[in-house]
């Protein structure tokens, strides 16, 4: 079974026996409490109902108590059984049941069982009346301890750390001395001491956490940040303001100018849509050819919450990837800001902007960039296509309804998929086998044609297609869209139609595709290994609650920063133990793909930009730190990214004087 399907079991289970727990309990009070009121009505006054309660009833009751509470300990067989299966799939989907939430309410069920289960079969046979005070408490008590169990692994997650357990371990016992005050009647002083110290413990609990997400940040604040108290660089160290590309750049000048503004565009279909544009929707295509020395001017028009543009996948110089509060200022109204880099990688890239992206991105803030290898490229069609969802309108290209081009057969094309939202998209080739010859600007050793494979580009991914024009033509579509289409062929083809998405074959899987090369990661100088395990977990953001997207149980801008030397190869396992897919990308850096959940990638070596962790999936991959700087690594899905998925990849001696905030405003998402 998959880590996500076993994941779902679990809780599952967990629920299951909080459920029976907390229904035998609610039962044994009542019974209790039914019981006591009989016994203790006035003898002028008339008994209540609960008196003329049959034996028989009263005994079935707690014969149900019974078989609810052994319904909660099946339940914690099946907690048992999931975690040994979940083992095999790494120690992050196990670790706070294993040292916490499993060997707790094994033992409160336990010693629910020793203490509860004489009472409650005296109960069933007639001998006693109803549970004791004793009883009850230990009903509680296992039932606390299986809801404990939830909350560590909803709402604490990975790592679960000593305090938090402490915490839960500490209302658990309350929770069970609370209960036996109550039903032993004991004085009003001892059971509202019990009440307020639970209060003052939880209130306490959230206090801490709201202070920890209001206080200074971690390590990217810690050692980036900008502000008048921030330390000084150290000795010999640099600026990111200093990564830039030198003014005696060789290369022939291919030059451009961006406005962002606000506009109403008018789509193919006749619809109009309000949109934040670098010109146009999409933005203009930055075809250059390698060699060239690319100079963008971004000029903000009208956007008042500002704009950079990040050069997504491209392996710019640090002071040019386009972060605002980390590597500049976001562009305010009226302002401007010139990119400059030299065109070193071929390949399909795109841009956007990265100062509040999540809604920039989506409302049209992005172009493609295309870097062609000096002597061209084999195909003499060359299309490139990036699919956007806006105001649930999918552009395909540039058009929101279907779209008919002229290529003669036996033509070569190339079609260059860009994925521009924020969930993956699978798109469909239909008329004619076709070959994936890159993947995120990377070409792809030894491809071999395919048919009736889907292609599943993760969010900001790209793929490269070649095939050639067959007599009757070829269709691109999208799962995005059924109306928005791109049609090849002769002229008076009859172009098939887009096939279901569903009738495929499934995705074509890179791991295994091409050919391997035996190519080793350059050697580093010194290893640096680490762990991101992903999750969606309740946090603070800004002092506010909210349901965040973690890595290693923390929001941004309290995520460690990963910290490397120049020269370092580094080694990252990432996991993700959510319900949601996380297309992970690192800026100013290509990660070469060593295994996904275990299966080792044997096909052409994949250099991938961003990476789609799917649920329950593990992916290992490594890189070398050749680029310094101070870069985002963060979940290219924008929402996730604004809340909370998002840290800092931190050259050491390197730092920014840029800040979050600030009068320009900047949010690095």
């Amino acid at each position: 079974m998959t880590a996500s399907l076993l994941l779902a079991l679990d809780l599952v289970a967990a629920i299951a026996t909080a459920g029976a727990w907390i229904g035998a309990a609610v039962l044994a009070a009542g019974l209790r409490a039914r019981t006591s009121s009989a016994a203790d009505a006035p003898n002028d006054r008339p008994a209540p109902a609960s008196i003329h309660t049959p034996p028989t009833i009263r005994r079935r009751s707690a014969w149900l108590v019974i078989a609810l509470s052994g319904i909660g300990a099946l339940g914690v067989l099946a907690q048992g059984l999931c975690v040994a299966l979940l083992s095999a799939h790494g120690w992050w989907f196990v670790q706070e049941k294993v040292v916490f939430a499993l060997p707790l309410v094994v033992l409160a069920g336990v010693a629910g069982g020793i203490l509860a289960t004489p009472g409650l079969l005296a109960a069933a046979r007639g001998s006693r009346p109803a549970p004791g005070a004793r009883d009850l408490a230990a009903l509680v008590g296992a039932a606390a301890a299986a809801v404990a169990g939830i909350v560590a692994r909803l709402v604490v997650g990975y790592p679960l750390e000593l305090v938090p357990a402490l915490v839960l371990l500490g209302l658990v016992l309350l929770s069970a001395a609370l209960a036996g005050a109550i039903f032993a009647g004991r004085r009003g002083r001892v059971v509202t001491g019990l009440v307020a110290f639970s209060v003052l413990v939880l209130v306490a609990a959230i206090g801490l956490a709201w202070l920890g997400s209001a206080a200074l940040p971690g390590a990217l604040a810690a050692t980036h940040h900008g502000a008048a108290d921030a330390p000084a660089p150290p000795p010999g160290g640099i600026s990111v303001t200093d990564l830039r590309t030198p003014a005696d750049q060789p290369g022939r000048l291919a030059a451009f100018d961006l406005t962002a503004e606000q506009q109403q565009v008018t789509l193919a279909s006749g619809r109009t849509v309000s949109a934040w544009t670098y010109g146009s929707l999409p933005g203009p295509e930055l075809r250059v050819t390698q060699g060239d020395l690319v100079e963008v001017r971004l000029h903000n028009a009208d956007i008042d919450e500002g704009v950079t543009i990040h050069w997504h996948g491209y392996d710019v110089p640090a002071g040019e990837d386009g972060v605002a509060g980390v590597t500049q200022d976001a562009v305010l109204p009226g302002d401007s800001f010139t990119y400059r880099f030299p065109a070193t990688d071929t390949g399909t890239y795109w841009y956007h902007t990265h100062q509040v992206s999540a809604d920039g991105v989506r409302r049209g803030l992005f172009g493609t960039l295309v870097v062609l290898p000096k002597t061209g490229v084999p195909e003499a069609v060359d299309l490139t296509v990036p699919l956007h969802t806006l105001g649930g309108v999918v552009i395909l290209g540039d058009s929101d309804v279907a779209v008919a081009r002229t290529v003669a057969a036996g033509e070569s094309v190339r079609l260059r998929l860009v994925n521009t939202d924020r969930v993956p998209r699978r798109f469909r080739v239909d008329g004619a086998p076709f070959t994936v010859v890159a993947a995120d600007g990377r070409d792809l050793v030894g491809p071999t044609p395919v048919t009736g494979k889907l292609l599943r580009i993760a969010a900001g991914g790209r793929l490269d297609v070649s095939l050639t024009m067959p007599g009757a033509g070829v269709r691109l579509s999208s799962n995005a869209s059924t109306t928005a289409t791109l049609s090849l062929g002769p002229a008076g083809a009859k172009v098939p139609a887009a096939a279901p998405v569903e009738a495929a074959s499934g995705d074509l899987d890179l791991l295994d595709y091409g050919t391997p090369t035996g190519e080793e990661l350059p050697a580093g100088e010194g290893r640096v290994d680490t762990t991101m395990v992903l999750d969606r977990n309740p946090r603070f953001l800004a002092g506010r609650p909210a349901y965040g997207y973690t890595v290693n149980g923390q929001v941004f801008p309290h995520i460690p920063s990963l910290e490397v030397s120049e020269g370092n190869t580094v080694r990252l396992t990432v996991a993700n133990r959510g319900l949601e897919t996380h297309p992970m990308h690192v800026h100013g850096h290509r990660v070469r793909v060593v295994s996904r959940d275990g299966t080792p990638s044997t096909g052409s070596p994949l250099w991938l930009d961003t990476f789609d962790v799917q649920p329950g999936e593990v992916w290992v991959v490594e890189f070398v730190a050749d680029n310094p700087g101070v870069w985002m690594d963060h979940c290219h899905n924008l929402d996730h990214a604004a809340e909370g998925m998002m840290m800092a990849l931190a050259y050491r001696g390197v730092t920014s004087p840029f800040e979050q905030g600030g009068p320009h405003g900047n949010r690095s998402e």
